[in-house]
């Protein structure tokens, strides 16, 4: 993963068992940390079935990434001109030793616990986590080391920024490659509630891992690039920080979008827990989208209303930001009901959504 003089071909080499490392890293995380046996006694056999099919695909795509891992880990052995330094030597042998034992650590997890018995045990993929993120932040202190001997506080962002990147990458893998196909195939209400759960605690994670990888990232990249794009693209360093920065831009385009486009779960059009359905909550009988229009569209309203019989429910969803205050008012005082609002998505995917109930006057 060091850049350290790296040549294209070394440096590709070292980002491939970075990608491997974090893959696994993010995997285990969500493995020992997400999936929990849920409260309902009735319900855990449903669950335990879904953490069952999580972790067998996630052996599939993690037993490929620790192959990934082991093949180019060659480049942890090569010493360079650094080898008498005596830090960077007890760096090298440190990052050495964790690597093997985070390698041995995840083979032992994916032999562990296939049954639903053992569904819910979480032991063994947290000490993997941890001992992959130990090697992950050895092995870019070694990197910040030999390239700033003198600032200790380089040594600290680089590790705290490729432990994050890794994190971050490891855990979009499972959601989108395993939570979702898994809960798919798995699907139930319980198993719908389990993954809502799931991405949640993930969500909370990124919210904590995206600040932190964008600050220390900016502050690391100036000394190379200070900021200049002909740099940039100019020299070898720079193209792989703008190649990372397309990546963390197409993360958090995933992680804001996901709610509007409604494909972040099992069920298509459900994001969270208050996207499932309630027995309390009544079926729309018509439905209006004004999504992307200039206002809410009170003419459109009217005229679906008056079509509708007294107590029947229309959907309106509308990206006006007005409407969240003025559509309430005009509904009081036409004599409906407004029986829910909501706000989907975030920033500027923003939108809303009313269940609206026809007055009876």
């Amino acid at each position: 993963m060091t850049m350290h003089g790296a040549q294209p071909l070394e440096a590709f080499v070292r980002w491939l068992n970075f990608a491997a490392l974090g893959a696994l890293a993010g995997g285990m995380m969500w493995w020992g940390w997400f999936m929990r046996r849920p409260n309902d006694a009735a319900e855990v056999s449903t669950v335990a079935k879904f953490a069952v099919a999580q972790k067998e695909r996630f052996r599939l795509i993690g037993s490929g990434a620790l192959l990934v891992a082991v093949l180019t880990a060659p480049h942890l052995l090569w010493f360079g001109a650094w080898a008498n330094n005596p830090v960077a030597r007890g760096l090298w042998f440190a990052n050495i030793a964790a690597f093997i034992v985070a390698i041995a650590l995840v083979a032992r997890t994916f032999m562990f616990s296939r049954d639903e018995a053992h569904a819910f045990d979480a032991g063994m993929a947290r000490l993997s986590a941890i001992g992959l993120g130990l090697t992950l932040i050895i092995t870019a202190t070694l990197d910040a080391y030999l390239t700033f001997p003198t600032q200790p506080l380089a040594w600290v962002l680089r590790s705290i920024h490729v432990l994050a990147f890794a994190l971050w990458i490891g855990g979009a893998i499972w959601n989108i490659f395993v939570a979702v196909p898994a809960a798919r195939a798995t699907l139930a209400m319980p198993v719908v509630i389990s993954a809502a759960e799931q991405l949640e605690r993930f969500r909370v994670v990124v919210r904590i891992l995206l600040p932190t990888l964008v600050i220390t990232g900016l502050i690391q990249a100036y000394p190379y690039t200070g900021f200049n794009l002909e740099t940039a693209f100019a020299t070898f360093f720079g193209q792989l920080i703008l190649i990372k920065l397309g990546l963390v831009i197409g993360l958090v385009g995933i992680f804001i979008t996901c709610p509007l486009w409604r494909a972040c779960s099992p069920i298509k059009g459900m994001c969270d827990l208050k996207d499932l359905p309630s027995a309390a909550q009544p079926t729309p009988t018509q439905r209006i989208d004004n999504r992307g229009k200039g206002c809410a569209g009170f003419v459109q309203i009217q005229k679906a209303l008056d079509g509708m019989g007294p107590r029947d429910v229309l959907e309106l969803l509308s990206s006006d930001r007005i409407s969240w205050w003025e559509l309430p008012a005009w509904l009081e005082q036409q004599g409906h009901r407004l029986l829910k609002q909501e706000r989907q998505g975030r920033w500027l995917w923003q939108s809303y959504r009313f269940l609206i109930e026809k007055g009876t006057g």
